[in-house]
């Protein structure tokens, strides 16, 4: 499959190494791209390539919003027409402050997907990887009780296919929650966002 990604931060980073790991070609965006050139060749990515955010978008037919929350809304405005692409959507509505916490910002009582979905009516988006963490990249799917769980939710059942398809070829578990207004449960403070570990599969 062709991926592409918006964003080399830590999301965008690591959504881009278990892509590359399972086989895919990965496109990836940053705004600086002879650093960025050089991290996919530090870390030894061998189906990824850094390109400008207008090849990416052409490029993939699954795209990634992987930036700030509030830079969403400038990356959607930058981009060429993007009728009929799968965009999946790991963003959480958050601001880093200077002293280093994090605060959750307000949608309007709507899921932060519906916002998203609103910046990219063009697409078909699947919200998924929101509740990924660092470790969970690092050690992959496996633990001693099953794999790990990749929730997602969309209003679209083609896109939603594709998407656990992919996450498949990753060996998490992908399971279907919903649409995207059952999406608050992946939010920060939504139900499956409170639980101790991540949901396994047997």
């Amino acid at each position: 499959m062709d991926v592409g990604i918006f964003g080399a931060g830590l999301v965008g980073l690591s959504l881009a190494g278990l892509f590359d790991r399972a086989g895919h070609t990965v496109f990836i965006a940053s705004r600086h791209l002879d650093h960025l050139s050089k991290t996919v060749a530090d870390r030894g990515f061998r189906h990824t390539r850094a390109a400008e955010a207008e090849e990416v978008a052409e490029s993939a037919t699954m795209l990634i919003g992987a930036v700030e929350w509030s830079q969403l809304e400038t990356l959607a405005k930058e981009l060429p027409p993007l009728d009929g692409k799968i965009w999946i959507d790991p963003a959480n509505p958050l601001a880093r402050e200077a002293d280093g916490s994090v605060t959750v910002l307000s949608t309007d009582g709507r899921p932060s997907s519906a916002v998203v979905a609103d910046l990219v009516p063009k697409t078909q988006l699947v919200k998924a990887f929101n509740g990924f963490t660092a470790p969970m990249y690092r050690s992959g799917p496996l633990t001693s009780l099953g794999r790990i769980v990749a929730p997602i939710a969309g209003d679209h059942p083609a896109a939603l296919c594709r998407v656990a398809e992919l996450i498949k070829t990753t060996g998490f578990v992908p399971i279907v929650i919903g649409n995207i207004d059952d999406s608050v449960v992946l939010q920060p403070g939504g139900a499956l966002r409170m639980l101790s570990i991540p949901m396994i599969a047997p």
